[in-house]
């Protein structure tokens, strides 16, 4: 046994260097990380040097938008949410999802449309320089997502 020992100890303290190492790896491996993604209103208010009323509009457009999505369905009736019942269920329904589907386009339309409507109102408060700034970031993939379809758990974070 005491010839074992030394060999049992070496196998733990390599086991927990390697967790330890795989530990501070794996966020910078798979992009997981403990700093909180920065509130997209702040930077954009920062990058366009919107004023304190033109940072309240945006807010103001970003809870309009919130409100728009919620009595839309929000996320209930996503695309997903209804191919997922779908393929959930003993029978396919092709005419019955191919019904939902178009009903929720419909829904989905109607909301982006209200959406670009109150964008373009906001807009057109900005000076010209802003809002050129604002189109060429519009045109970076994902920018208005973030910025006017939060994750639920940021939604609230540009009310500071």
């Amino acid at each position: 046994m005491g010839g074992r020992l030394p060999w049992y100890l070496l196998a733990a303290s390599l086991a927990v260097n390697v967790f330890f190492l795989a530990g501070l790896a794996f966020p910078q491996l798979f992009g997981v990380s403990d700093t909180p993604t920065p509130d997209p209103v702040a930077v954009v208010a920062e990058e366009l040097e919107l004023s304190a009323a033109q940072r309240a509009d945006l807010v103001a457009l970003r809870g309009r938008v919130a409100e728009r999505r919620a009595a839309a369905g929000g996320n209930g009736g996503s695309f997903r949410a209804l191919l997922i019942a779908e393929l959930a269920k003993p029978a396919f329904d092709r005419a019955g999802l191919e019904a939902r589907m178009q009903d929720r386009r419909a829904i989905v339309g109607k909301v982006v449309l209200d959406v670009a409507e109150d964008l373009h109102g906001y807009l057109a408060t900005l000076s010209p320089e802003q809002k050129a700034a604002f189109l060429e970031k519009a045109k970076e993939r994902a920018f208005l997502r973030r910025l006017l379809w939060p994750r639920r758990e940021t939604a609230n974070n540009s009310n500071r």
